[in-house]
C-alpha cells in the first residue's frame, strides 16, 4: 500500500470495486484502490460501517446471504460485524442466511487485511463491517437488493466495497474468445475488460448486463457489481484507478485473470434521509402532513374523492419514502389507525392513503361520520426501518414498537401503546402476538420473528 500510486482526481470515495485474487497477482491493483481512502494507519474518510459485497464461488443460491456472527478474525486481529443491520436485511426474501457459503469463500476475507492496515483497531471498535455474499440475480433483483440495503442502513455512514475480478481467460476457465497469440493476448484482454469497465464507469446496469450476455465475459463478481450499479449515487464520478492481469505477473497468458480497481465518489442518496428519519421533518413539514390528512378526510366526506398536490407544492421532507401510521382519536379514545410499515412510497402519499383508510376502512370501527370530524384529533407516527430482534432484552418500553410475524400472521403495536397501557416487556410481546392472531406465548417460539422499530409521534394537539 505504501508503494501504491495515489489517485486524487475523484473526490470523496463512497464505493470501491476491488479484486480478490492472491496478493502476488492482484495485491498491487487492490492496494491502489484502497489508497483512495487512506494510507496505512491513516484513513482519509470516516465511515462507521463498511459494506462488503462479494460473489459466492462455492455455494449456489438466488439473491444474497448474510451471516450472523460477532466478528471475523485475521492474522491482524478481529473485525467486528454488524449483526443488527444484517438482521434488518432479512425482512426482504431476497436475503437469506447461508453460513456454509462463507466457510471457504475468499472474495471478502482477502480484503480485510487492507482495511485493517488503514483503520487499525477501529475495526474492532467504532467501525463495523457488513459482509454480504451475492448469488444469482437479474437486474430487477439487483435494484431491489440495492434498495433493501440502503433502507437497512439507517443512521450509518457507509463505505461500499465490491469484490470482483474481471476476465478469467484460458482453458482452465473454459473461456477463450480469441487465441493466445504472441503479445496480442494482453491487448485483447484489456480491450475486452475495458468494454465492461466503460459501462461500470457510466453506472449503466443495462449496458453492463447486455455486454456480459453478448461477450460471455467471465467476471466472477458480475452480480455484486450489478447491485453497485443500482445504488442511488448523487453527483457521482467514477474513475478506474488501476488495471492489471495475472499474465503480466507470471509472463504466461495461457491462463490469465484480469483485475481492476474502480472508485466512485459522490453521495449515497437515501441513507441520509433514513438516517435522519424521522427527526429530519421540520415543524412546517409536520403541519403540512397533518393538514393534508385532515383535508383529505374532509374531501372524501364532501366530494367522495381525495385531494391531490402538484409536486412543486410538496415540501422535500414529505417526499421521502418512509413508514408511517395515521391515528384518529375521538375524546381521547382510538377511532381508527392504519399504517404502512416499510415506507414503499413517498411519505405524503402514505399519509393520504392511511388517513382515508383510518377514517373509513379500519375494520374495528364504522366509517367516520361528518359530525364526528370536529372532535377527532389526527396523529401521525413516522417509523424507522424495522430491525429484527435477536434478544428480547433489546426491547425498551416507550422507545420501541413491535412487529410479530409467523407465516401469514402479523401484528404491530406502536411505541406509545405500551406506555399508555402500562405494560412491561413480556406483556407487550404477548399483546403483539394476540394482535397477530397468535397465542400470547408465541413470541418465545423459534418459528416467530420479532422486529422492533421507533417512531416520532406528532398530532394536531401539538400544533394548536
Amino acid at each position: 500500500m505504501e508503494k501504491a500510486v495515489v489517485s486524487k482526481n475523484c473526490g470523496r470515495p463512497v464505493m470501491l470495486i476491488l479484486p480478490h485474487a492472491g496478493y502476488r497477482y492482484s495485491g498491487n491493483t487492490a492496494a491502489a484502490g484502497f489508497r483512495t481512502i487512506g494510507a496505512p494507519d491513516k484513513s482519509s474518510i470516516d465511515p462507521n460501517l463498511i459494506v462488503l459485497l462479494g460473489p459466492s464461488h462455492y455455494k449456489a443460491f438466488r439473491g444474497c446471504s448474510i451471516i450472523s456472527v460477532d466478528y471475523f478474525k485475521t492474522p491482524l486481529g478481529r473485525v467486528k460485524l454488524s449483526r443488527r443491520i444484517a438482521q434488518r436485511l432479512l425482512s426482504d426474501t431476497l436475503f437469506k442466511e447461508y453460513p456454509s457459503a462463507f466457510e471457504q469463500e475468499h472474495s471478502i476475507e482477502i480484503l480485510l487485511p487492507f482495511l485493517q492496515r488503514i483503520f487499525g483497531d477501529r475495526l474492532s471498535g467504532d467501525i463495523q463491517i457488513l459482509p454480504i455474499l451475492v448469488g444469482e440475480l437479474d437486474n430487477g433483483d439487483a435494484e431491489r437488493s440495492a434498495s433493501t440495503i440502503i433502507s437497512a442502513l439507517a443512521g450509518s455512514r457507509p463505505l461500499f466495497i465490491i469484490s470482483s475480478d474481471f476476465t478469467h481467460y484460458g482453458p482452465d476457465f473454459g473461456y477463450m474468445p480469441f487465441s493466445n497469440v504472441g503479445g496480442e493476448t494482453a491487448l485483447k484482454l484489456k480491450e475486452l475488460d475495458n468494454g465492461a469497465i466503460n459501462f461500470i464507469l457510466k453506472k449503466d446496469i443495462a449496458g453492463f448486463s447486455d455486454y456480459i450476455e453478448k461477450t460471455g465475459i467471465t467476471i466472477c463478481g458480475r452480480n455484486p457489481i450489478k447491485i453497485a450499479l443500482a445504488m442511488p449515487l448523487a453527483g457521482f464520478r467514477a474513475e478506474r484507478v488501476s488495471y492489471d492481469t495475472s499474465g503480466s505477473a507470471t509472463g504466461d497468458y495461457t491462463n490469465s485473470v484480469s483485475y481492476a480497481s474502480i472508485v466512485y465518489c459522490g453521495a449515497v442518496r437515501g441513507i441520509e434521509e433514513y438516517g435522519k428519519n424521522p427527526h429530519s421533518l421540520t415543524a412546517d413539514d409536520k403541519r403540512f402532513l397533518l393538514k393534508a390528512a385532515r383535508d383529505n378526510i374532509v374531501s372524501w366526506l364532501d366530494r367522495g374523492r381525495g385531494i391531490r398536490f402538484f409536486p412543486a407544492a410538496i415540501p422535500p421532507g414529505c417526499m421521502v419514502k418512509r413508514g408511517a401510521f395515521v391515528t384518529l382519536k375521538n375524546s381521547g379514545g382510538l377511532r381508527g389507525c392504519i399504517g404502512n410499515i416499510f415506507g414503499d412510497r413517498p411519505l405524503i402519499q402514505i399519509v393520504l392513503d392511511c388517513s382515508y383508510n383510518a377514517a373509513f376502512k379500519d375494520p374495528r370501527f364504522k366509517p367516520l361520520r361528518p359530525e364526528e370530524l370536529k372532535r377527532t384529533v389526527i396523529e401521525i407516527s413516522l417509523l424507522t426501518v424495522p430491525a429484527r430482534v435477536i434478544s428480547v432484552e433489546e426491547i425498551l418500553i416507550g422507545r420501541d414498537g413491535l412487529i410479530i410475524e409467523r407465516g401469514m400472521h402479523r401484528g404491530l403495536l406502536l411505541p406509545p401503546v405500551a406506555v399508555e397501557q402500562r405494560w412491561d416487556r413480556d406483556t407487550l410481546l404477548s399483546q403483539a402476538c394476540l394482535k397477530a392472531g397468535l397465542p400470547p406465548h408465541a413470541w418465545k417460539e423459534r418459528s416467530t420473528t420479532i422486529y422492533r422499530f421507533q417512531a416520532v409521534v406528532f398530532s394536531e394537539e401539538d400544533t394548536r
